[in-house]
């Protein structure tokens, strides 16, 4: 029982420091929408009423400039995708993040008053345009993701078949990113208790992590010092499908190929080429920080 009350008292993810350390700044990002997709669903249950008051309340903040291992993953993921360079440092490569955190714009105070409503128990919380507004600023674009978010208006009038689908779908996306996260376990109880899990829902949720890849105009220019022939156009969209999790179609990995049969030179040359190539990766990572 004791246990039970300190998991609600604390976050569980983002205490981990190990677990941190394998964050990128793009994974707080997509994580921190799953846990507030997965908060307004549950909201629109009454049993669950007292706990996503409860959960709303903790991972209220008026700056988020302060890591809270007694707050919530929710609060501290916002902590990372707001931080200053602390915050960052503590992530996998925290040149990337800051790189990446340059291009986004979150918008923290819909975020902010979401969480109040929601903590206060107003009946209304309107979250579709704060979604529109995190995908767009945030460079979400995991369709799926996106579809689950189409539904948080008409959820509560949807059939039994549609909400089991919409409800496992997301309790795999939890499972792969966010099994050791304070709210799954919650998420979890309600599709069990509710008979809520489809046996005829596949599991695609293959990407437990996104890298936070350069895609900017500036940074893409730079791979023509590799091949002149290059096309910056697909090779951009190259970069985004693979961030993105999509299949790069046929155009877009011939583009890429130059970097490819680069890499494959260096490993077809032996060991001793392969120890240079990550001793200037090392270099690389240090000059971007």
């Amino acid at each position: 029982m004791m246990e039970f009350i300190k998991d609600l008292q604390e976050s569980r993810m983002t205490r981990q420091g190990s677990t941190v350390k394998q964050l990128t700044y793009s994974d707080c990002c997509e994580n921190m929408y799953l846990i507030l997709l997965t908060l307004d669903i549950m909201s629109k249950f009454p049993s669950q009423t007292s706990f996503t008051r409860m959960y709303a309340r903790k991972s209220r903040s008026l700056k988020y400039d302060k890591f809270k291992i007694d707050s919530t993953d929710l609060h501290n993921l916002i902590y990372f995708i707001t931080g200053d360079e602390e915050a960052l440092g503590k992530l996998r490569d925290p040149g990337a993040a800051r790189r990446t955190q340059g291009r986004v714009a979150f918008p923290l105070r819909d975020v902010q008053q979401y969480l109040a409503n929601m903590a206060s128990g107003q009946g209304s919380f309107a979250p579709q345009q704060m979604f529109i507004r995190i995908e767009n600023g945030l460079s979400i674009n995991n369709a799926d993701y996106k579809e689950r978010r189409r539904y948080l208006v008409k959820f509560t009038n949807e059939p039994e078949g549609v909400k089991k689908n919409i409800l496992t779908r997301l309790l795999f996306a939890l499972r792969a990113r966010l099994r050791n996260s304070d709210i799954i376990d919650n998420f979890s109880k309600l599709v069990a208790d509710n008979d809520l899990e489809s046996s005829t829902v596949k599991d695609t949720e293959d990407y437990p992590s996104t890298p936070d890849i350069a895609s900017a105009p500036q940074d893409i220019l730079w791979y023509k010092l590799i091949d002149k022939g290059i096309s910056i156009v697909p090779l951009k969209n190259f970069l985004e499908h693979v961030k993105s999790n999509k299949l790069p179609t046929r155009p877009m990995v011939q583009a890429y190929m130059p970097m490819i049969e680069m890499i494959d030179d260096i490993v077809a040359a032996g060991p001793s080429h392969i120890h240079q190539l990550k001793i200037l990766h090392n270099r690389a990572k240090k000059s971007k920080s």
